[in-house]
Formats: structure tokens, C-alpha cells, sequence
């Protein structure tokens, strides 16, 4: 394969005094893998900054005895993504065999009308310095509009499309927030010394608008369609069947339908009984995936990190944590683990409805029923919250003294030990909040689903210095 990527840009930057800030960027990007006459943009932007403590009427002020610096600044840019297959707009056929005969099949629809997906991104804010520059406090507010965006739009089976998808400019969404950032010295110290730092970020994303077949994209996983993007809900929102706990009369999984009523479901019923059923009795259609409904943002709305430093005479030590939430996340392991088939259950199934007048959400269980718990694993009940408090990274080190290096010929010398995902703070009942059995797939996100969960690793080392 092939894929060429070409640009023409410049910049100009003006500063004037050290107080006021002006830079102007445009640049025209070519990208191969777009279709034939959209492989070209032009995108750029502007940004300026004032600091507001060079000029003489802040410094004459009493505040600017504690803040020391403060500029306050503004941008706004059209920036364009094109990160696709080297051929993505084309149609593309593979060789095969028919019998004894050659023959050519098709293995990709393109789309010759594939163009950039673009984010005008505009972004507010200012740097404050307090206390002689000892902390450091920034803060921006973003709001970055998308259109263009390119996502996979999945195909009605009968087309004979590989795939059962194409590659096109299927909408438009933002993502917008704010980011704080905190740094500074807590301690200094002639021996002791603590720096620390704190990020947070809130963000919102929504799409806002569709342009592909039909108002919904439907994600599958594992056979299953466990995320839809729509407008009015966040890029990949979590998507399945409804339910409403178990029946305490007789044990059996409640699921809501698409007309809001309640249906109930058992593999083996008994004389007169229906395996789906209303709460009264009385027949009622299969839950299907045309019952299904939106079930939770799976991106989280706010994430960032704790990090801090510690120095005591040849010793430094650091401990960082990192944090995220306002996101939900399907525990598709829960319906494995209730699976009457040969796989691994959990003791969660003691918890599991035996007699009339139990008050459970684990159903009864019936030899070879693989359906009321996992074979529908994308139900509301699996839906967990997704936020964490994890600490991520513990180092120790020791710098020996230079007393001792002199004979070795060494400048310098550390040794370390460190252990990065040492422990994790969450009410999640699977494995890992933040794993996916899709990877970053950014339509099907915060799905764990018999997934391996975050490593822990211990290194110890040492750094040499010649």
C-alpha cells in the first residue's frame, strides 16, 4: 500500500513590548486516501495574548504583590483530519479462487465523495502566577466543533457490502469544557523539597447532527449491538434492552419493550406459561434489538491527575494518581459469569432468586438458559458506572554520592525502583473500568466484555552517567 500526505504552510508571529501577542497560521493539506476531488483543504487559525502584568497600571496595584504574572489569551483554528486507510474512498477487490477458477472479489465499498472531517476549536483563557511565579495556575474553556465527521455507516445486510459498512462524512458534533491546571512548590526546603501538580478537565461531546441513512449508527461487538451514535447523545452512548430487576413472584428477568411495558422471559416455562410473557401471563412478543434503547454516555465527563515530588537530600521519591468519571461503562462480564453454560460463574449467583417473595437481580437459574443472562449481555442491569481513582505510577530512587563515583569514573549515579497501575479505587464490580474489548474504537467505547484488564508492572533499574 501507498499513501502520500502533503502541505504548505506558514506563520506570522508579532510581539510587541513582551505584553501583547498576535500569531496567524494557514496551511493547505493534500491527503491521498480521500475521494478525487476532496483530497485538498485549507485550514489555519488566529490567536492573541495580552499580559496583563507588564502593563504600568497593574503593577501599581496592591494585587500585584501576590500575583506576579497574569496574561489573559484567546484562539480560535480549523484543524482537519484525514487518518484513514491509505485507500479509503476507492473500491478495492481481492483475488480468490472458485473451484479450480480465478476470480476477483470485491472487499471494500468506497467512497469517492470522502473528505476531511474538520474541528473549529475555540479556546479561552489565562496563566496566573502567585507568590513570585511559586504557583502556577491555568485555566482554559474549549468548544470544538466537528463536521465532516467520519465514521463507519453500517449497510443493510442485502446490500452484499463488505463489512456491511462504508467509510463517509456521516455528521457533526462538539466537544466542550474547561481544563484547570495547578502546579507549584508546597515545600522548599535546603534539604526537603515538594513540588505538586493537579489537572482536571470537564468536557461535554454531542452529536448534532446526522446526515447518513437513518437517524442512528448502530455499533456492533462481538455479534452483538452494544453502542449507537444519535443525535442529541454522546459519540458511542451505550445501547441495549431495558430492565426492570427479576419478578419476585416466580424469578424470571424483566425487560422493558419498546411500548414501555413490562415483559418477562424464562428458556423453560410450565403448562399454559409463554417463555415471553406480561407480568399477568399473557403472551407477548421476543425482546429484540428494535426494543433497545439508549443506556449511558460511555465517555467519561471528567478526567485528570495527581502528581507529586518528593526531594530529601540524595533521596526523591514521587506518587501519581489519576482519575476519571462521569462515564458508564457494560460489564458484559456479569452475564458470562451468571452463563449456565461451561464457563467460569461468580458467586454472585448465590444471590440468585429460590423462592416466591425474593427480592434479587440475579433470575432464577435453569439448566442451559444462556439467554436471561448472557446471551443478551447488553441490558441496563450490566451498566455500571465507570469512575476510578487509580495510582498509577510509585518510583523511590537514590543518587549516590559523588564520593563514591570518583573511583568508578562516573559523574553520576541513581538507582531506582518503580511500579506503574499499583492500585485501583473503584465501586466496579468487573475487571477494568477502563478496558474495552474494542480498543479506542471511537464509536465502541466502554464495553468489558471478557476483557484483560490494565497490567501492573515493578522495574528496577539504575542510571549511569559517564
Amino acid at each position: 500500500s501507498d499513501k502520500a500526505f502533503l502541505s504548505y504552510f506558514g506563520r506570522l508571529n508579532y510581539d510587541c513590548k513582551s505584553r501583547y501577542f498576535l500569531t496567524i497560521n494557514f496551511r493547505r493539506d493534500g491527503n491521498s486516501s480521500l475521494g478525487f476531488d476532496k483530497k485538498w483543504g485549507n485550514f489555519g487559525g488566529v490567536s492573541a495574548g495580552w499580559t496583563l502584568s507588564e502593563e504600568e497600571f497593574f503593577k501599581s496595584l496592591s494585587v500585584a504583590n501576590t500575583i506576579t504574572s497574569l496574561k489573559l489569551r484567546g484562539s480560535w483554528g480549523r484543524v482537519g483530519n484525514g487518518n484513514l486507510s491509505p485507500y479509503a474512498s476507492l473500491d478495492l477487490y481481492s483475488a480468490g479462487l472458485y473451484g479450480a477458477s480465478p476470480t476477483l472479489a470485491i472487499n471494500q465499498a468506497g467512497n469517492p465523495n470522502l473528505g476531511w472531517e474538520t474541528g473549529d476549536q475555540t479556546n479561552i483563557g489565562f496563566d496566573l502566577g502567585l507568590l513570585n511565579d511559586r504557583l502556577q495556575v491555568d485555566f482554559s474553556y474549549f468548544n470544538n466543533n466537528v463536521n465532516g465527521l467520519i465514521l463507519s455507516v453500517p449497510q443493510a445486510a442485502s446490500k452484499g457490502i463488505p463489512g456491511n459498512s462504508i467509510v463517509g462524512n456521516v455528521g457533526s458534533l462538539y466537544n466542550r469544557g474547561i481544563e484547570i491546571a495547578i502546579s507549584g512548590e508546597v515545600i522548599r526546603k535546603a534539604k526537603f523539597s515538594w513540588n505538586a501538580s493537579v489537572n482536571f478537565t470537564n468536557v461535554k461531546n454531542e452529536v448534532t447532527a446526522l446526515a447518513s441513512e437513518g437517524a442512528r449508527i448502530v455499533s456492533n461487538s462481538s455479534g452483538n449491538p452494544f453502542n449507537m451514535t444519535q443525535v442529541g447523545y454522546s459519540v458511542g452512548t451505550l445501547f441495549g434492552a431495558v430492565t426492570n430487576g427479576v419478578n419476585p413472584v416466580n424469578g424470571r428477568r424483566i425487560y422493558i419493550n419498546r411500548e414501555g411495558r413490562e415483559v418477562q422471559y424464562s428458556l423453560v416455562v410450565g403448562p399454559g406459561e409463554f417463555q415471553w410473557s406480561y407480568l399477568d401471563g399473557s403472551r407477548a412478543a421476543a425482546i429484540t434489538a428494535a426494543d433497545y434503547q439508549p443506556l449511558g454516555n460511555a465517555l467519561p465527563k471528567w478526567y485528570g491527575g495527581f502528581n507529586n515530588t518528593f526531594k530529601y537530600g540524595n533521596f526523591d521519591f514521587a506518587i501519581n494518581f489519576a482519575f476519571s468519571g462521569g462515564n458508564y461503562v457494560l460489564n458484559g462480564n456479569t452475564g458470562t459469569w451468571l452463563d449456565q453454560r461451561y464457563f467460569n460463574n461468580s458467586t454472585k449467583v448465590l444471590d440468585r432468586w429460590q423462592e416466591a417473595g425474593d427480592i434479587t437481580d440475579v433470575p432464577r437459574l435453569v439448566y442451559g438458559d444462556n439467554f436471561a443472562s448472557a446471551n443478551i449481555p447488553n441490558i441496563s442491569a450490566y451498566v455500571e458506572k465507570g469512575d476510578f481513582l487509580r495510582l498509577q505510577n510509585l518510583m523511590a530512587g537514590y543518587k549516590l554520592p559523588s564520593a563514591l563515583l570518583s573511583k568508578a569514573s562516573l559523574t553520576s549515579a541513581r538507582v531506582y525502583v518503580q511500579a506503574t497501575n499499583v492500585f485501583l479505587f473503584t465501586k466496579y464490580t468487573g475487571v477494568e473500568p477502563e478496558s474495552s474489548i474494542n480498543g479506542n474504537r471511537n464509536t465502541s467505547p466502554g464495553i468489558e466484555y471478557n476483557s484483560l484488564g490494565n497490567g501492573r508492572t515493578i522495574t528496577v533499574g539504575v542510571n549511569l552517567g559517564l
